[in-house]
């Protein structure tokens, strides 16, 4: 699940007869040991399944037989949302500069406090299209900057489509340590799927990639580097960079020097037809924590 911190625990639990007609924070309480006050958090925070469907109601009877899942993930500290964050609408599209720690989406320990989630409630969206608000695309939690949402399932899904031939991202990274190269074409292939720790990998039996990266500025034993991908497989950026002994700053997942915050950063996205009915085009600055 990619997730490996101390904190963080996944139980499961099949209620019997002696929970029946409980309601549903009283049998979190007894099953896992909980007050019943963590467990309502839970639920709030959208971390509580039953029937392996996530469950927002702290009052909801239970039975015997149900599946109960607790997911939580302690001393959590969130990222929250700020309106000035909203850099364009046009609903039901939304693009945002995404904060590092943010969460893009939901998490299996949490609905409550993801993009999401915040984002409706600043719009004011109806329920329907609140539950209905999701990515277009999806940046990393520490990974910071413009990302487009959606609450209407059919754009959505018109845009996913063509992802691929209308969509022109470029990235900023810090990589310590600097690469030995100015400009490079990166075209090592990463295998599908991760690792126990949730990391991927090169493989030459992998799926193909490509990325070019160019090195902008240099600070020692620093650089600040533009990225664009070819490709949009998963953690793309951080492997290439990390496969090539240069990887970015914050990243100690694949290798990086502990930081404040991964120094990965999307700046520029375009979006050209057929995806939208005009092309636009956007670019969104690091925030005031890029500090290298």
């Amino acid at each position: 699940m990619g997730i490996t911190q101390p904190d963080y625990q996944d139980l499961s639990a099949t209620l019997t007869s002696l929970h029946a007609g409980s309601r549903l924070d009283q049998a979190l309480a007894l099953c896992f040991s909980l007050s019943r006050r963590r467990a309502r958090k839970a639920i709030d925070e959208g971390g509580v399944y039953l029937n392996r469907k996530r469950c927002r109601t702290a009052g909801r009877a239970v039975k015997a037989g149900d599946k109960l899942r607790l997911v939580i993930l302690e001393n959590e500290t969130l990222t929250p949302f700020d309106p000035e964050q909203l850099v364009w609408q046009k609903p039901p599209l939304y693009l945002i500069n995404k904060r590092s720690g943010q969460y893009a989406q939901e998490a299996l320990h949490r609905s409550r406090g993801t993009l999401p989630d915040e984002l409706a409630r600043h719009l004011k969206l109806l329920p329907r299209d609140a539950d209905n608000l999701r990515p277009v695309h999806r940046l990393d939690k520490g990974t910071s900057g413009l990302m487009l949402f959606a609450s209407d399932p059919r754009v959505l899904n018109h845009i996913q489509s063509l992802w691929k031939i209308s969509a022109f991202k470029t990235y900023l990274a810090v990589t310590e340590p600097a690469p030995e190269w100015d400009e490079q074409r990166i075209t090592l292939a990463i295998d599908k799927n991760r690792d126990s720790r949730g990391c991927y990998h090169v493989s030459e039996a992998g799926r193909e990639c490509e990325s070019e990266a160019r090195v902008i500025e240099r600070r020692g034993n620093r650089a600040l580097v533009e990225l664009i991908p070819h490709t949009g497989r998963t953690h793309q950026l951080r492997v290439h960079l990390s496969a090539l002994g240069c990887p970015i700053l914050g990243d100690a997942r694949y290798g990086g020097k502990t930081y404040g915050r991964l120094m990965l950063h999307a700046q520029q996205l375009r979006l050209e037809t057929p995806a939208l009915a005009s092309s636009q085009a956007w670019e969104a600055q690091p925030e005031e924590n890029w500090q290298w």
